[in-house]
């Protein structure tokens, strides 16, 4: 896979904070009877790598904790190799004012700082259900779908609501099964069962087709996160991209509201009239 070898490399420099040992100790784990893997083995860091500042196994479970001085986002990251195609399930519990996020197909970012990642999230947000579960591009183009939007980028890099689906009301402080599936440059998110996020990525230039999985602490207030039962399915890396000539978006789509300040007037793009 391309970038293995750097990866691979910044996996090895980035293992020490939280282990001794002088190589990746990836768990050697055979895939069960319905083909999925255990990443995380229930009782330590072993095959992760973050700062020890922030992450702990507590209870069985992976915990990242910030104290609400955090300068930016830190990581704790798989240190197996890129990931393209694959189902991701795991249970996550945060706090009321926490904000987390689960990253895949995400870079290895150094020029960021220690432990620095850039790519898809599947956001954890309790506080508010339109972030809770949505597709965010972290250090990317940002806000790609909202919870409930399934969405169409365009090959110029313009998300497109073209259907939503139902939004369920975030659970705080307890545990919800989360599920990511990734295909090609399909992508969909659910959390308990329901769906959250669909979307298809037409980017060339912007979007992401293997990378690494991590987990996130958030800047901003004092927050705790855990993450248990993570398991993953490999699927084919040869699985087909969707083409632009596949999809038809409809005339009434209308674009995904960008992140940040917008003037009080503003409205979404529509599509059909462009």
């Amino acid at each position: 896979m391309r970038n293995y070898f750097t990866l691979t490399c910044l996996a090895l420099i980035l293992s020490s904070s939280l282990h001794a040992e002088d190589s990746i100790r990836v768990p050697k784990v055979a895939a069960a009877d319905d083909g999925f893997v255990h990443l995380f083995n229930g009782e330590s860091l072993d095959g992760w790598s973050g700062s020890a500042t922030y992450w702990s196994v507590e209870d069985g479970a992976i915990t990242g904790k910030a104290d609400g001085t955090l300068k930016r986002n830190h990581f704790l990251i798989w240190e197996g190799a890129p990931v393209r195609n694959f189902e991701l399930r795991l249970k996550v519990k945060l706090s009321a004012k926490g904000n987390s996020g689960i990253q895949y197909r995400s870079q290895l970012r150094p020029d960021i700082g220690e432990y620095g990642v850039s790519g898809y999230q599947c956001d954890v947000v309790v506080k508010a259900a339109k972030y809770h579960g949505m597709l965010y591009e972290e250090r990317g183009r940002r806000i790609l779908s909202h919870t409930g939007e399934k969405v169409v980028v365009d090959p110029a890099g313009q998300p497109w609501v073209i259907d939503t689906m139902t939004v369920n009301k975030p659970i705080r402080d307890e545990w919800q099964e989360f599920r990511i599936l990734a295909r090609g440059n399909h992508m969909q998110h659910w959390i308990d069962g329901q769906p959250t996020a669909d979307l298809v990525d037409l980017d060339e230039s912007g979007r992401s087709l293997e990378g690494v999985i991590a987990v996130q602490v958030h800047t901003g207030p004092e927050m705790t996160v855990q993450y248990k039962d993570i398991r993953i399915k490999y699927l084919p890396d040869d699985l087909p991209l969707i083409l632009p000539s596949d999809v038809q978006i409809p005339a009434d789509a209308y674009g995904v509201r960008p992140q940040g300040r917008l003037p009080r007037d503003w409205k979404p793009p529509v599509f059909g009239e462009q």
